[in-house]
């Protein structure tokens, strides 16, 4: 497989596994770049980070991912993943200024800190700087108004489906949700159309919400969509 067969640009939505993989080979040059205290270490982790958050194409660590036999039965959306890195790469870069202006040590309490978070993410699959981003983007109002930012109209609720390109489960997802509605409103959301919905209390796709009346989030079914909960979601509409 080439890596050219990558794309340019991180996509809306990535394998679950993928975030993990990459914070494990962060955490592991951190790790190492503390215990033998190689400056050069941060200076690879930095790097690496920065070639994966200017696309797929140009990083090796996605390349390494991207052969691997590990085909995804669902996505996960990738702007909560893209914000771990951007954090990622201003500690590591500041890391590296205070190693090389004199406050060595400081520069290694911050290299641990992230060795730290990135092993932890890795091991746990629970993502600090995913929930950051999810936390600001709702304050910051990107997920607080959804009836505004989905079209939604009538007096609700209503029941977002949302779903992503390349995700096996998304499509069968969507049409058993269609199918058992019987005529309710049903609005379908594409990560790639709206990647704003990265935002919603989700950690994968194909996803299924509820959105009461009052435009607040209700009933979450994310992931694994079967029969069971295909009609937990439609009875939540009423």
């Amino acid at each position: 497989m080439s890596a050219f067969l990558l794309p340019a640009r991180t996509p809306a939505a990535v394998h679950p596994w993928a975030p993990r993989f990459a914070q494990a080979i962060t955490g592991l040059l951190c790790l190492e770049a503390l215990l033998f205290q190689t400056g050069a270490v941060v200076w690879v982790a930095t790097v690496l980070i920065a070639l994966a958050l200017v696309g797929p194409r140009w990083s090796p660590v996605s390349y390494l991912f991207a052969i691997l036999p590990v085909g995804p039965a669902e996505l996960e959306p990738s702007r909560p993943t893209r914000f771990a890195q951007w954090i990622a790469v201003v500690m590591l870069a500041a890391g590296i200024i205070l190693l090389y202006s004199g406050a060595a040590t400081a520069g290694w309490i911050v290299t641990g800190v992230v060795a730290v978070v990135a092993l932890f993410s890795a091991i746990s699959g629970i993502c600090i700087g995913c929930i950051a981003w999810k936390q600001i983007a709702r304050r910051a109002g990107a997920a607080h108004d959804l009836k505004r930012a989905f079209g939604l109209q009538g007096p609700g609720p209503w029941l977002l489906v949302v779903t992503a390109e390349n995700c096996p489960r998304c499509g069968p997802a969507r049409r058993a949700i269609h199918d058992a509605a019987g005529g309710r409103q049903i609005v379908d959301i594409d990560l790639g159309e709206h990647p704003e919905a990265g935002a919603l209390p989700i950690w994968s796709v194909p996803a299924g919400i509820i959105i009461e009346p009052s435009g607040e989030v209700g009933l979450v079914r994310a992931g694994r969509i079967g029969a069971v909960e295909v009609a937990e979601l439609v009875r939540a509409m009423g």
